[in-house]
C-alpha cells in the first residue's frame, strides 16, 4: 500500500491505494486509485443513560447519582473540546425514554451546542426515536445530527462517511447489517446500537440481544470500522469499539470505561479510552464473626465504608452471624444509608451454630435443622437466613426481620 504525505494547512492528509477500501478505478464510480484522505479523529461514547431511576437506592442517593451522570456528560463534552476532535459520536442510550423530561433535552442541547464541530447521535433501544421522543419534540443546535430512521444514512466528514441508523422501537430490532451494502465512495464507518453476538455471553447478566450482528458482518457490509453502543463492558478490536458506559451504573461494572478517542489512520484505527466518570462503585467484604450485638455490627460496617459522597459501596458480609442479633437485612441497609449513602448489602454469613449438635437433637429443633441440611441449596443466602431465623424462634427469641 502506497503512503504519501500531502500538505493541507492545519489538517493532516494521506493518500493511499483504493484497494484497501473498495478497489476499482475512478471511471467505475469507486474510490480513485490515489484517494486523498484526511486523518479523522472522533470522540465516541454510548450508554450514558441519563435519568436512570436507580431503583432500590432510596430517593436522595438516587437523585445524587442522576446528578453525577450529568456531571459525567459535562466532562465528556469538555474532553471532546480539549481533544479538538472532528466530531462527537453517540451510539445510543443517551437517556431513558420512559423517564425523559424536557429539562434533560435542554441540558443536552446546551452542552452539545457549545461544541464547534458536529455531534452525531444514533438512538438505541432505551432512547429510541419516535414522534413523541425528546429527539423529535425538542429544539437541537445546528451542529447536532440525530439519525431518525431504521435505514443507514451517511454523513460526510473529512473524507469519511459516517453511516448512522436509529432504533425506532424499544424491543425487537433485528440485524441492521444483514441486508445493507455500503455504496461505492470514501471509507465508511458504522454508528449504531447493537449486540455483537460473540461478546453477548460476556456481558452483564440479563443483557438483552438488541440488533444482533457478528463482527465479520461489518466488513462484509463494506464498513471500515464500527462505533457501537449497548454493551456496558468495554471492548476494542481492529473492527469496532464499545466504549462502555462512561459511568458505572450497577455494581460489578469494573474496569476502565468512558469515552473512546478514535483516530482513523490509513491502516487500522487506533483507540484510546478516556475515563470521565464522577461517581465510583466498589465492593467491600467484611467479616462479622466477632460482632456480639447489633450496634457492633453496624459500627464495623460504617467504619469500613469509604468517605465522600460520590461513591457507592456493595458490602458483602461474611463469617458467622451471632444468634439474637435484632437487626435484619432491611433495617441494616436503612441504618447504613443514613446520611444518604449509596450502600447495598449482600449477606453471605452463616449462623453461629453447632449444627452437628442441633442436627442430633431429638425434638423439633433437630427435625427442622436436618430438613434444611438435606436441601441441595443449603449454603444459599436464603436457606441460611431461614436456618438462623428458625433456630432463634425455636429458642424462644424473636427472629430479626428478613
Amino acid at each position: 500500500m502506497g503512503l504519501t504525505y500531502r500538505p493541507g494547512g492545519q489538517n493532516r492528509w494521506h493518500g493511499f491505494e483504493s484497494t484497501c477500501l473498495s478497489g476499482g478505478e475512478e471511471s467505475s464510480g469507486r474510490v480513485p486509485k490515489w484517494y486523498i484522505l484526511q486523518l479523522v479523529r472522533l470522540l465516541h461514547c454510548a450508554d450514558v443513560h441519563l435519568d436512570t431511576i436507580f431503583r432500590g437506592l432510596g430517593e436522595a442517593p438516587a437523585q445524587r447519582r442522576r446528578a453525577a451522570l450529568r456531571r459525567t456528560f459535562q466532562n465528556l463534552v469538555k474532553l471532546a473540546g480539549e481533544l479538538k476532535v472532528d466530531a462527537l459520536t453517540i451510539g445510543g442510550d443517551l437517556y431513558e425514554d420512559l423517564r425523559s423530561r424536557q429539562d434533560s433535552a435542554r441540558f443536552l442541547a446546551e452542552q452539545l451546542g457549545e461544541l464547534p464541530f458536529p455531534v452525531l447521535i444514533a438512538p438505541g433501544n432505551h432512547d429510541y426515536w419516535h414522534p413523541g421522543s425528546l429527539y423529535a419534540t425538542s429544539a437541537w443546535p445546528e451542529n447536532v445530527r440525530i439519525f431518525s430512521t431504521n435505514q443507514f444514512t451517511p454523513v460526510e466528514l473529512a473524507g469519511h462517511r459516517i453511516f448512522g441508523i436509529a432504533h425506532d422501537k424499544p424491543k425487537g430490532t433485528g440485524n441492521l447489517l444483514e441486508k445493507f451494502k455500503v455504496p461505492d465512495g470514501p471509507p465508511a464507518v458504522a454508528l449504531f446500537h447493537g449486540s455483537e453476538r460473540g461478546q453477548l455471553p460476556l456481558q452483564e447478566e440479563g443483557k438483552e440481544d438488541h440488533a444482533p450482528f457478528s463482527e465479520p458482518e461489518l466488513a462484509k457490509a463494506g464498513f471500515r470500522f464500527g462505533l457501537l453502543g449497548h454493551f456496558h463492558t468495554p471492548r476494542t478490536t481492529a473492527q469496532l469499539v464499545y466504549p462502555g458506559n462512561p459511568e458505572p451504573l450497577t455494581f460489578g461494572e469494573a474496569g476502565v470505561r468512558g469515552a473512546a478517542e478514535v483516530d482513523f489512520a490509513p491502516t487500522i484505527p487506533t483507540v484510546k479510552i478516556h475515563p470521565v466518570n464522577t461517581f465510583t462503585l466498589s465492593d467491600l467484604e467484611i467479616d462479622v464473626t466477632d460482632c456480639q450485638h447489633s450496634e457492633a455490627l453496624v459500627s464495623r460496617v460504617r467504619e469500613a465504608l469509604p468517605g465522600g459522597s460520590d461513591n457507592g459501596t456493595r458490602v458483602r458480609l461474611v463469617g458467622e452471624m451471632q444468634l439474637g442479633l435484632q437487626l435484619g437485612p432491611m433495617e441494616l441497609v436503612r441504618r447504613l444509608r443514613e446520611g444518604d449513602r449509596c450502600v447495598e448489602v449482600v449477606f453471605a454469613t452463616r449462623p453461629a451454630l453447632d449444627l452437628e449438635q442441633l442436627r442430633r437433637a431429638p425434638d423439633i429443633r433437630g427435625q427442622f435443622v436436618r430438613g434444611l441440611m438435606e436441601r441441595p441449596d443449603f449454603e444459599s443466602e436464603l436457606v441460611q437466613a431461614a436456618l438462623r431465623a428458625g433456630v432463634e424462634a425455636l429458642r424462644g427469641e424473636d427472629p430479626a426481620i428478613l
